[in-house]
């Protein structure tokens, strides 16, 4: 009775459809429902199609400053995302900011009022939801970064132990311009860094992914390689 109880619940966690009532939605305060909207705004600054494995759409964003940011300073980016069908437990949202000089990107995967209270998870089809964030660009002697989002896949617990082959999976991106990892390419920012001169600002302390405890996703080297899927 237990195994069958078990089976049953690893079922869940991995179905891609989940095993909740159709229709069912979760319950969210009136901060998110104010990030739900039916359709893009039609002011949005940059029109895109970005599809992470016929789940979720990339359908837009804003950025400012759109073109420059030196190190130390913030950019606001303002995502607009929209749900094509129901996604398993354990999904989030990440955000990499990807500069020469640094080994690794730097993650601000939570930050953002809709990342820190409705998961991918719990979005509704046929929703946009909006998802804004407020960046410190690294101090870096880099002449410029590239700020890259995606989808990546929390560890999954079922009776106390994680389910190898999850944690760390990120959304195939279908179609639209990627960086090859399966991450998303919003925009490259000019640092107005000279190579070999020190940068004008500190920022913030780098902020590195938090561990697969956390459910967030480790960091991949920064790739150089865009590419624009058919």
């Amino acid at each position: 009775m237990k195994s069958g109880a078990l089976r049953m619940s690893l079922w869940c966690a991995l179905a891609l459809g989940a095993c909740a009532s159709p229709g069912e939605a979760p319950k969210v305060d009136d901060a998110v429902n104010a990030l739900v909207l039916p359709d893009v705004p039609t002011d949005v600054q940059n029109r895109t199609l970005v599809d992470f494995g016929g789940y979720v759409h990339l359908e837009g964003w804003d950025l400012s400053p759109a073109e420059r940011a030196t190190p130390g300073s913030t950019v606001h980016l303002k995502l607009y995302w929209r749900s094509v069908k129901k996604l398993s437990p354990g999904w989030a949202l990440f955000t990499h900011v990807i500069v020469a000089d640094a080994p690794k990107p730097y993650a601000y995967d939570d930050v953002g009022v809709l990342r820190q209270k409705l998961s991918p998870s719990d979005w509704i089809p046929g929703n946009v939801y909006i998802d804004e964030q407020d960046i410190a660009v690294p101090n870096t002697q880099s002449p410029d970064f590239t700020l890259a989002v995606g989808l990546g896949h929390e560890a999954v617990q079922v009776a106390g132990s994680e389910v190898e082959g999850l944690s760390g999976t990120r959304l195939e991106i279908l179609s639209g311009l990627s960086d090859g990892h399966d991450r998303a390419i919003i925009a490259r920012l000019a640092t107005g860094v000279t190579p070999g001169e020190k940068a004008p600002a500190r920022a913030e302390k780098r902020r590195g992914p938090p561990p697969f405890a956390k459910g967030r996703m480790p960091a991949r080297p920064a790739g150089n390689d865009l590419k624009e899927k058919p």
